[in-house]
């Protein structure tokens, strides 16, 4: 993969915890990292759309390589939630590129 096909920008974000006025536990998301990346929405395969009635948006993201991202994360782009699935370390680069599979979840609050 080329850099110039990393032409998206894409927040990767992680599930942190905070105590509220109240003592409670209270739920947020982190930005990790703000990344360029290429996105591709063609994911899955056509046996597993016919399978389900309302198939889920599947995406995969490739960026640079971090080791920091994982399958409890998520990405956020163009206002969208997507849920990492899995990620993997693509064979040919060594390192230089990671492909993060993941599915579409909502829309970002506020």
């Amino acid at each position: 993969m080329r850099l110039g096909r990393l032409d998206r920008r894409v927040s990767l974000q992680r599930l942190t915890y905070t105590t509220g006025d109240f003592g409670q536990r209270v739920e947020g998301w982190t930005s990790i990292a703000d990344v360029w990346a290429n996105v591709d929405t063609r994911g899955g395969n056509e046996s597993e759309k016919a399978q389900t009635e309302f198939p889920a948006r599947k995406v995969i993201f490739t960026c640079r390589f971090r080791d920091d991202v994982g399958p409890d994360d998520r990405v956020v782009w163009n206002g969208d939630v997507y849920q990492i699935v899995t990620s993997e370390e693509t064979h040919y680069t060594r390192k230089r590129y990671l492909k993060l599979h993941a599915i579409l979840k909502g829309r970002q609050d506020g």
